[in-house]
């Protein structure tokens, strides 16, 4: 973290704190979303959104900053690069744990409509998202490798 400046690590803890007020104050609602999985998936998924995944989702820059502060050096385009990857992950987690859902979720009174779907446990979007900020941490090797190009004009 010692390659990335203060002014962009100001900027991007300021990013994430205006992205958690803002869902916190429910300018960004993330139940709107549900009519649009609805009208694609012909299930409703009734989703507990609560202020630990406002705060995880708020946190990717923070996780994108740390996770460009594996690389030899700073560039801001690589940094744009680590946020969107993290984001990727982020996404296609949660499309995972929706479609686990279907399968899971399913109520099972036969009063219940099938196409109502609720998390199994209190914390199931949480995970899914933790799992996605996690899963580039694990897959992508960012740190530097010695070899004799790198090593040419110093001293041991």
């Amino acid at each position: 973290m010692n390659k990335i400046p203060n002014k962009i690590k100001y900027l991007i803890g300021g990013i994430s704190a205006l992205i958690f007020f803002l869902f916190f104050f429910g300018i960004i609602n993330p139940f709107g979303l549900n009519d649009s999985l609805q009208k694609i998936t012909g299930y409703f998924f009734g989703l507990n959104f609560n202020n630990l995944d406002y705060f995880a989702i708020s946190s990717i820059p923070i996780f994108g900053m740390l996770l460009n502060s594996k690389r030899l050096e700073f560039k801001t385009t690589d940094l744009i690069k680590d946020i969107l990857i993290i984001i990727l992950f982020v996404f296609v987690t949660i499309t995972i744990g929706l479609y686990i859902l279907t399968f899971i979720g399913k109520p099972d009174n036969p009063l219940i409509p099938q196409y109502l779907i609720s998390e199994p446990f209190f914390l199931y979007s949480t995970i899914i998202i933790g799992i996605g900020i996690g899963l580039p941490f694990l897959l992508i090797n960012r740190t530097a490798k010695l070899d004799e190009v790198n090593e040419i004009g110093t001293e041991k």
